[in-house]
């Protein structure tokens, strides 16, 4: 017999066969998982999303104390693109991205770009992505994990006193 929890909100039915609430963090998990592990085997240059950098252009200025010709570079543009496929908004390519692999793109950038710094993943060692993280934050190297205390031996050693040295 159905129970009072046997009521589905979504299609009004009792017992009906909707399919349960997809876990969002574990998808998010999965694709950061994903990501890590597709830089690790591919190397960062293959990374699904980039910015493209434009040169706006330069200008010349007439330096009147060195009597010379100054060269200025204005700023750089970033145009956000795809780079295997040129889709016109990042909304069109999420989608694709989504649909081609099935992975959230934030998750699997998230987990690329941490492989990518070298990073640990923050799926396996939540520990280790902290330590590397903070000191990445604090620009000093990534600090071993905790020492193991040197142990020293419950006898005491020996002495040879026939050694010649």
């Amino acid at each position: 017999m159905p129970g009072p929890g046997d009521f589905c909100h979504g299609c009004n039915r009792l017992l009906c066969r909707c399919l349960p609430e997809p876990d969002v963090d574990a998808h998010y998990e999965a694709s950061y998982e994903a990501g890590h592990e597709a830089c690790l085997a591919d190397g960062y240059s293959e990374r699904p999303m980039t910015e493209w950098v434009y040169q706006t252009g330069s200008r010349a200025k007439w330096d009147a104390e060195a009597k010379c010709l100054r060269h200025h570079m204005t700023p750089l543009r970033f145009a956000k693109l795809t780079w295997r496929h040129r889709h016109a908004s990042d909304w069109a390519y999420i989608l694709w991205f989504e649909r081609q692999y099935g992975y959230d793109l934030e998750g699997y950038l998230a987990g690329f770009d941490d492989a990518g710094a070298g990073l640990p993943s923050a799926v396996c060692d939540e520990r280790a992505h902290a330590r590397a993280e903070a000191a990445l934050d604090a620009y000093e190297p990534v600090p071993d994990p905790e020492p193991e205390p040197i142990q020293s031996p419950p006898q005491a050693v020996e002495v040879d006193d026939w050694m010649p040295f």
